[in-house]
Protein backbone atom coordinates (compact mmCIF):
# COMPACT_ATOMS: atom_id res chain seq x y z
CA UNK A 1 0.00 0.00 0.00
CA UNK A 2 2.96 2.58 0.78
CA UNK A 3 4.29 1.95 -3.20
CA UNK A 4 1.03 2.39 -4.29
CA UNK A 5 0.59 5.61 -2.51
CA UNK A 6 4.22 6.68 -3.41
CA UNK A 7 3.61 5.96 -7.41
CA UNK A 8 0.26 7.62 -6.99
CA UNK A 9 1.55 10.54 -5.42
CA UNK A 10 4.37 10.68 -7.70
CA UNK A 11 2.31 10.19 -10.90
CA UNK A 12 0.22 13.54 -9.99
CA UNK A 13 3.06 15.76 -8.72
CA UNK A 14 4.76 15.13 -12.00
CA UNK A 15 1.64 15.80 -14.21
CA UNK A 16 0.87 19.20 -12.20
CA UNK A 17 4.79 20.05 -13.20
CA UNK A 18 4.04 18.52 -16.75
CA UNK A 19 1.17 21.20 -17.37
CA UNK A 20 3.80 24.13 -18.63
CA UNK A 21 5.01 21.37 -21.41
CA UNK A 22 1.64 21.33 -22.63
CA UNK A 23 2.56 23.82 -25.74
CA UNK A 24 4.66 20.91 -26.83
CA UNK A 25 2.19 18.19 -27.62
CA UNK A 26 -0.75 20.54 -28.41
CA UNK A 27 -0.37 20.30 -32.19
CA UNK A 28 0.19 16.15 -32.00
CA UNK A 29 -2.12 14.27 -33.86
CA UNK A 30 -3.92 12.02 -31.34
CA UNK A 31 -4.22 9.58 -33.96
CA UNK A 32 0.04 8.64 -34.05
CA UNK A 33 0.23 9.95 -30.49
CA UNK A 34 -2.63 8.31 -27.82
CA UNK A 35 -3.51 10.37 -24.93
CA UNK A 36 -1.13 13.09 -25.66
CA UNK A 37 -2.21 15.23 -22.47
CA UNK A 38 -0.38 12.67 -20.61
CA UNK A 39 2.99 13.45 -22.09
CA UNK A 40 3.84 16.45 -20.26
CA UNK A 41 4.17 14.33 -17.34
CA UNK A 42 7.04 12.27 -19.38
CA UNK A 43 8.80 15.75 -19.82
CA UNK A 44 8.29 16.72 -16.42
CA UNK A 45 9.77 13.32 -15.49
CA UNK A 46 12.64 13.66 -17.82
CA UNK A 47 14.17 16.42 -15.92
CA UNK A 48 14.87 14.55 -13.07
CA UNK A 49 18.55 13.42 -13.58
CA UNK A 50 17.80 9.53 -13.12
CA UNK A 51 15.33 9.74 -15.87
CA UNK A 52 16.93 12.30 -18.92
CA UNK A 53 17.75 10.56 -21.81
CA UNK A 54 21.09 10.21 -22.52
CA UNK A 55 23.49 7.71 -23.59
CA UNK A 56 23.36 4.81 -26.10
CA UNK A 57 19.01 5.42 -26.01
CA UNK A 58 19.67 9.08 -26.66
CA UNK A 59 22.08 8.35 -29.49
CA UNK A 60 19.50 5.49 -31.21
CA UNK A 61 16.52 7.69 -30.83
CA UNK A 62 17.84 10.89 -32.40
CA UNK A 63 19.58 8.87 -35.08
CA UNK A 64 15.91 7.45 -35.61
CA UNK A 65 14.05 10.92 -35.75
CA UNK A 66 16.90 12.63 -37.66
CA UNK A 67 16.17 10.29 -41.00
CA UNK A 68 12.40 10.62 -39.92
CA UNK A 69 11.94 14.22 -39.45
CA UNK A 70 14.10 17.63 -40.29
CA UNK A 71 17.02 17.66 -38.60
CA UNK A 72 16.02 20.92 -36.11
CA UNK A 73 13.25 18.98 -34.89
CA UNK A 74 15.43 15.09 -34.38
CA UNK A 75 16.15 16.39 -30.13
CA UNK A 76 12.12 17.07 -29.82
CA UNK A 77 11.46 14.44 -31.30
CA UNK A 78 13.27 11.94 -29.59
CA UNK A 79 12.26 13.35 -25.84
CA UNK A 80 8.89 13.19 -27.32
CA UNK A 81 9.46 9.34 -27.83
CA UNK A 82 11.07 8.90 -24.16
CA UNK A 83 7.98 11.41 -22.76
CA UNK A 84 5.99 8.75 -24.45
CA UNK A 85 7.32 6.15 -23.08
CA UNK A 86 7.73 7.40 -19.53
CA UNK A 87 4.08 8.34 -19.46
CA UNK A 88 2.83 5.45 -20.16
CA UNK A 89 5.11 3.42 -17.81
CA UNK A 90 4.29 5.44 -14.87
CA UNK A 91 1.02 4.99 -15.45
CA UNK A 92 0.77 1.32 -15.89
CA UNK A 93 2.77 0.93 -12.58
CA UNK A 94 1.01 3.27 -11.01
CA UNK A 95 -2.76 1.99 -11.77
CA UNK A 96 -1.14 -1.45 -11.18
CA UNK A 97 0.23 -1.31 -7.77
CA UNK A 98 -2.63 1.26 -6.96
CA UNK A 99 -5.09 -1.53 -8.37
CA UNK A 100 -2.72 -3.92 -5.67
CA UNK A 101 -3.13 -1.78 -2.55
CA UNK A 102 -7.12 -1.14 -3.06
CA UNK A 103 -7.83 -5.32 -3.13
CA UNK A 104 -4.53 -5.96 -1.30
CA UNK A 105 -3.17 -8.42 -3.92
CA UNK A 106 0.22 -8.74 -5.38
CA UNK A 107 -1.75 -9.84 -8.87
CA UNK A 108 -2.07 -6.66 -9.87
CA UNK A 109 0.91 -5.24 -9.30
CA UNK A 110 2.26 -8.04 -11.80
CA UNK A 111 0.08 -6.94 -14.32
CA UNK A 112 1.18 -3.19 -14.35
CA UNK A 113 4.75 -4.15 -14.34
CA UNK A 114 3.79 -6.52 -17.20
CA UNK A 115 1.81 -3.91 -19.01
CA UNK A 116 4.44 -1.33 -18.62
CA UNK A 117 7.44 -3.43 -19.94
CA UNK A 118 4.76 -3.86 -23.73
CA UNK A 119 4.13 -0.14 -23.56
CA UNK A 120 8.25 0.57 -22.74
CA UNK A 121 8.93 -1.46 -26.14
CA UNK A 122 6.20 -0.71 -28.14
CA UNK A 123 6.89 3.20 -28.20
CA UNK A 124 10.43 2.59 -27.49
CA UNK A 125 10.94 0.63 -30.81
CA UNK A 126 7.77 2.94 -32.72
CA UNK A 127 10.66 5.28 -34.99
CA UNK A 128 12.49 2.01 -36.14
CA UNK A 129 8.91 1.08 -37.09
CA UNK A 130 8.37 4.15 -38.90
CA UNK A 131 11.63 3.27 -41.16
CA UNK A 132 11.17 -0.04 -41.39
CA UNK A 133 7.70 0.50 -42.92
CA UNK A 134 9.26 3.39 -44.74
CA UNK A 135 12.10 1.11 -45.93
CA UNK A 136 9.30 -1.43 -47.38
CA UNK A 137 7.12 1.19 -48.99
CA UNK A 138 10.46 2.80 -50.88
CA UNK A 139 11.75 -0.88 -52.53
CA UNK A 140 8.14 -0.96 -53.63
CA UNK A 141 7.63 2.95 -55.48
CA UNK A 142 11.30 2.43 -56.31
CA UNK A 143 10.35 0.65 -59.61
CA UNK A 144 8.03 3.59 -60.50
CA UNK A 145 9.85 6.28 -59.82
CA UNK A 146 12.88 5.63 -62.06
CA UNK A 147 10.67 4.31 -64.61
CA UNK A 148 8.67 7.73 -64.75
CA UNK A 149 12.04 9.29 -64.89
CA UNK A 150 13.59 7.96 -67.76
CA UNK A 151 10.42 8.21 -69.64
CA UNK A 152 10.53 12.23 -68.68
CA UNK A 153 14.00 12.32 -69.96
CA UNK A 154 13.91 10.18 -72.59
CA UNK A 155 11.76 13.26 -73.82
CA UNK A 156 13.99 15.82 -73.12
CA UNK A 157 13.52 16.95 -70.27
CA UNK A 158 16.33 17.76 -67.43
CA UNK A 159 16.87 16.03 -64.65
CA UNK A 160 16.58 18.62 -61.82
CA UNK A 161 12.91 19.35 -64.21
CA UNK A 162 11.87 15.59 -64.40
CA UNK A 163 12.80 14.96 -60.36
CA UNK A 164 10.55 17.77 -59.05
CA UNK A 165 7.99 16.29 -61.69
CA UNK A 166 8.12 13.09 -60.11
CA UNK A 167 8.32 14.07 -56.72
CA UNK A 168 5.08 16.03 -57.05
CA UNK A 169 3.33 13.26 -59.37
CA UNK A 170 2.59 11.14 -55.57
CA UNK A 171 2.22 11.75 -51.60
CA UNK A 172 4.05 8.08 -51.32
CA UNK A 173 6.72 7.84 -49.07
CA UNK A 174 9.59 8.07 -51.10
CA UNK A 175 8.12 10.50 -53.09
CA UNK A 176 7.71 13.09 -49.72
CA UNK A 177 11.35 12.41 -49.44
CA UNK A 178 12.15 13.61 -53.15
CA UNK A 179 9.62 16.63 -52.25
CA UNK A 180 12.70 17.17 -49.56
CA UNK A 181 15.40 17.13 -52.01
CA UNK A 182 13.64 19.63 -54.48
CA UNK A 183 13.10 21.92 -51.47
CA UNK A 184 16.64 21.14 -50.64
CA UNK A 185 18.41 22.27 -53.79
CA UNK A 186 15.80 25.02 -54.44
CA UNK A 187 17.56 26.25 -51.34
CA UNK A 188 21.27 26.58 -52.61
CA UNK A 189 21.85 22.80 -51.50
CA UNK A 190 24.15 20.65 -54.08
CA UNK A 191 21.85 17.86 -55.85
CA UNK A 192 24.82 15.42 -54.93
CA UNK A 193 24.54 16.51 -51.30
CA UNK A 194 20.69 16.25 -51.46
CA UNK A 195 20.71 13.00 -53.29
CA UNK A 196 22.85 11.48 -50.38
CA UNK A 197 20.59 12.90 -47.60
CA UNK A 198 17.68 11.02 -49.67
CA UNK A 199 19.22 7.80 -49.89
CA UNK A 200 19.67 7.62 -46.00
CA UNK A 201 16.71 8.82 -45.16
CA UNK A 202 14.80 5.96 -47.20
CA UNK A 203 16.72 3.50 -44.90
CA UNK A 204 16.36 1.62 -48.06
CA UNK A 205 19.70 -0.38 -49.27
CA UNK A 206 18.33 -0.26 -52.67
CA UNK A 207 17.12 3.62 -52.54
CA UNK A 208 20.89 4.24 -51.26
CA UNK A 209 22.73 2.51 -54.25
CA UNK A 210 20.11 4.03 -56.54
CA UNK A 211 20.80 7.71 -55.53
CA UNK A 212 24.28 7.14 -55.05
CA UNK A 213 24.76 5.90 -59.29
CA UNK A 214 22.67 8.87 -59.75
CA UNK A 215 24.93 11.35 -58.36
CA UNK A 216 27.93 9.98 -59.62
CA UNK A 217 25.94 9.77 -63.16
CA UNK A 218 25.99 13.80 -62.70
CA UNK A 219 28.60 14.51 -64.88
CA UNK A 220 27.80 12.93 -67.61
CA UNK A 221 25.64 14.08 -69.97
CA UNK A 222 21.91 13.79 -70.73
CA UNK A 223 22.36 10.84 -72.97
CA UNK A 224 24.13 8.46 -70.15
CA UNK A 225 21.79 9.49 -67.61
CA UNK A 226 18.71 7.88 -70.11
CA UNK A 227 20.42 4.85 -70.53
CA UNK A 228 21.39 5.07 -66.92
CA UNK A 229 17.63 5.26 -65.99
CA UNK A 230 16.72 2.63 -68.23
CA UNK A 231 18.96 0.50 -67.40
CA UNK A 232 17.73 0.86 -63.63
CA UNK A 233 14.19 0.51 -64.64
CA UNK A 234 14.65 -2.98 -65.81
CA UNK A 235 16.51 -3.51 -62.65
CA UNK A 236 13.94 -2.15 -60.59
CA UNK A 237 11.56 -4.48 -61.89
CA UNK A 238 12.93 -7.47 -60.83
CA UNK A 239 13.97 -6.21 -57.26
CA UNK A 240 9.88 -5.02 -57.01
CA UNK A 241 8.30 -8.76 -58.01
CA UNK A 242 11.22 -10.19 -55.53
CA UNK A 243 10.13 -7.56 -52.97
CA UNK A 244 6.45 -8.76 -53.58
CA UNK A 245 7.56 -12.73 -53.38
CA UNK A 246 8.92 -12.05 -49.72
CA UNK A 247 5.61 -10.03 -48.66
CA UNK A 248 3.64 -13.49 -49.38
CA UNK A 249 5.82 -15.25 -47.83
CA UNK A 250 5.79 -12.55 -44.70
CA UNK A 251 2.02 -12.70 -44.80
CA UNK A 252 1.50 -16.06 -45.35
CA UNK A 253 4.19 -17.02 -42.31
CA UNK A 254 2.08 -14.19 -40.22
CA UNK A 255 -1.00 -16.02 -40.72
CA UNK A 256 0.40 -19.74 -39.39
CA UNK A 257 0.06 -18.16 -35.59
CA UNK A 258 -3.85 -17.21 -35.94
CA UNK A 259 -4.08 -20.80 -37.92
CA UNK A 260 -2.68 -22.30 -35.27
CA UNK A 261 -4.93 -20.87 -32.55
CA UNK A 262 -7.69 -22.11 -34.19
CA UNK A 263 -6.74 -25.45 -35.22
CA UNK A 264 -5.83 -26.00 -31.45
CA UNK A 265 -9.52 -24.56 -30.43
CA UNK A 266 -11.42 -27.02 -32.90
CA UNK A 267 -8.90 -29.59 -31.25
CA UNK A 268 -10.64 -28.87 -27.51
CA UNK A 269 -14.47 -28.39 -29.03
CA UNK A 270 -13.62 -32.17 -30.70
CA UNK A 271 -12.48 -33.29 -27.51
CA UNK A 272 -15.20 -32.08 -25.19
CA UNK A 273 -18.01 -33.09 -27.80
CA UNK A 274 -16.42 -36.62 -27.55
CA UNK A 275 -15.75 -36.61 -23.89
CA UNK A 276 -19.58 -35.78 -23.40
CA UNK A 277 -20.57 -38.14 -25.58
CA UNK A 278 -18.70 -40.89 -23.89
CA UNK A 279 -19.86 -39.51 -20.85
CA UNK A 280 -23.60 -38.96 -21.71
CA UNK A 281 -23.03 -43.05 -23.03
CA UNK A 282 -21.43 -44.44 -19.66
CA UNK A 283 -24.76 -42.76 -17.39
CA UNK A 284 -27.49 -44.30 -19.72
CA UNK A 285 -25.39 -47.74 -19.46
CA UNK A 286 -25.16 -47.60 -15.77
CA UNK A 287 -29.13 -46.23 -15.67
Amino acid sequence: MIIATAFVVFFFVMCIKGNKYDSYVESLDGDDYPLKVLYGFGFAVQDLKPFKLQGSLYVKLTTQSKMLYEPMYTEYYAKLIWAQTLSFVFLSLTAGFALAGFFNSVFFALIGVLVAVVFGYYFITSLKTKLDERHKLANIELPEIVSSMALLMNAGMVLNETWKRVAYSSDGEIYQLMKIVSDDVDNGVPFKTALSKFGNNSNSQEVKKFSSALAQSLDKGNKDLCDFLANQSSEMLILKKQHILQQGEEAASKLLAPIGIIFVGVIIIIFAAVVGMFMGSGSGFLG
